[in-house]
C-alpha cells in the first residue's frame, strides 16, 4: 500500500515537472511579447528582456518587428546605467554612502553583473570602509585624549578617599576603560605599521603608552620616530636633487651648485651629492677655461666690449677664479680708455 502511495506521488511530482517544463518552453505570440518588452522597459528591467530575445527564434518572420527595437532597448540600457552612475556618485559626494549603494543595488537587480555598476559599487563599497576606519580612528584618539586628561583626577580621588566605595567604583570603571582603549591603541598601531601609516601607528603607541604605560611601548615610539625622522629627510633630499637636476638641464650651474651645497651641509656623507659636485666642479672649470679662450681671442681682434661680456657672464660661474679677474679688470681699463677717447674727439 505504501509502495503504491509512494509510486503515485512520484508520477504526479513527474507529471508537474513536465507540466513547468512545457509552460517554459511555450513561446508567447509577438503581440504579447511585444506588450511585455514595453512593461519591462517601464521598469528598466532589461535582464528580463535580454532572456526573452535569448529564446526567440531569430529567423522567425513574426518577431522581426520587436527584434529590430534591439538597438533603441540598447541605448536605453546605456541611458539607464548613465543616469545610475551619475546619481550614485551624486550621492557619495554628499557623503549620503547608503543612498548611492541602493540605486547599485536596485540597478543590478535588473541588469545583473553589469561590470561598469559592479566595479563602481565595489569602489564605494572601499571608499566607505576607508572613510568607517578614518571616522573610528578619530574617535578612539579623541576617547584615548580624553582618558588621559582625567587620570590625575582619577589618581587624586583615590588618594583622597581610598575606601569610599563610590569612589572606587568610578576609579575601577575608569580603569577598565584605559586599559581597553589602550589595547585597541596597540591594535591600531600594529595595523598602521602593517599600512605604513607611521604618524598613525605613532599616535596609538604614544597614546596607549600614556593610557598604559610599558617598555615595549615606548620602544616603538623610538622606532617609529627615528623612520619618520629619514623619511623626512629622504623627502628633502630627493627635493634638493629634483632642483638640482632641473637647475643644470637649465644650465644654471650657480643654482645646481647651491643645491648640492645645501644638500651636502645636511648631510656631508650623502655620496650621489658628493660626486655630483666634484663632476659639476669639472664642468665649470672646462666652460670657464672656453670663455677665457674665447674672450682672449676676441680681446686680441680689438672686440673689447664682447669679451668683457663673455668673461662677465664666466665670472658668474666661477666667482673666485684670479686669472679671469684679472682678466675682466684689464679689459674693463682698455674699454674706459677707449670711451674717454672717444669723447675728447
Amino acid at each position: 500500500m505504501n509502495f503504491l502511495f509512494s509510486f503515485h506521488r512520484l508520477i504526479i511530482i513527474i507529471f508537474s515537472c513536465f507540466t513547468i517544463l512545457s509552460c517554459a518552453l511555450i513561446q508567447p505570440s509577438p503581440e504579447q511579447l511585444d506588450k511585455d518588452v514595453k512593461q519591462w522597459l517601464a521598469h528598466n528591467q532589461f535582464d528580463e528582456i535580454d532572456a526573452a530575445f535569448s529564446r526567440i527564434n531569430k529567423n522567425d518572420k513574426k518577431f522581426k518587428s520587436i527584434l529590430s527595437k534591439q538597438t533603441s532597448i540598447e541605448k536605453q540600457k546605456k541611458i539607464f546605467i548613465e543616469k545610475t552612475s551619475a546619481t550614485a556618485k551624486e550621492h557619495s559626494r554628499a557623503n549620503k554612502w547608503q543612498q548611492a549603494l541602493n540605486a547599485y543595488n536596485n540597478a543590478l537587480l535588473k541588469i545583473k553583473n553589469q561590470p561598469r555598476l559592479t566595479q563602481e559599487r565595489e569602489n564605494l563599497l572601499k571608499a566607505r570602509d576607508k572613510h568607517v576606519k578614518k571616522l573610528k580612528e578619530e574617535m578612539l584618539i579623541k576617547r584615548a585624549n580624553a582618558l588621559i586628561s582625567y587620570m590625575k583626577i582619577y589618581e587624586k580621588l583615590e588618594d583622597l578617599i581610598p575606601q569610599d566605595y563610590s569612589a572606587q567604583f568610578d576609579i575601577n570603571r575608569y580603569d577598565q576603560d584605559r586599559i581597553e582603549v589602550a589595547k585597541r591603541l596597540n591594535i591600531c598601531a600594529t595595523q598602521a605599521i602593517k599600512n605604513k601609516q607611521y604618524i598613525t601607528a605613532r599616535n596609538c603607541y604614544s597614546l596607549s603608552y600614556k593610557l598604559e604605560p610599558s617598555k615595549h611601548k615606548l620602544l616603538w615610539v623610538t622606532k617609529i620616530d627615528r623612520q619618520l625622522e629619514t623619511k623626512s629627510s629622504k623627502k628633502r633630499h630627493d627635493k634638493l636633487l629634483a632642483a638640482y637636476k632641473t637647475a643644470y638641464a637649465k644650465q644654471q650651474y650657480n643654482k645646481a651648485m647651491l643645491h648640492l651645497d645645501t644638500l651636502l651641509a645636511i648631510n656631508p656623507s650623502h655620496q650621489n651629492a658628493v660626486k655630483l659636485k666634484k663632476s659639476l666642479i669639472k664642468e665649470i672649470n672646462i666652460q670657464t677655461r672656453k670663455n677665457i679662450e674665447l674672450g682672449k681671442e676676441l680681446y686680441a681682434k680689438k672686440k673689447i666690449d664682447k669679451a668683457l661680456n663673455i668673461w662677465n657672464k664666466a665670472r658668474l660661474l666661477e666667482p673666485d677664479n684670479k686669472e679671469l679677474l684679472k682678466l675682466i679688470l684689464r679689459a674693463e681699463t682698455v674699454s674706459k680708455k677707449i670711451q674717454s677717447l672717444e669723447k675728447n674727439q
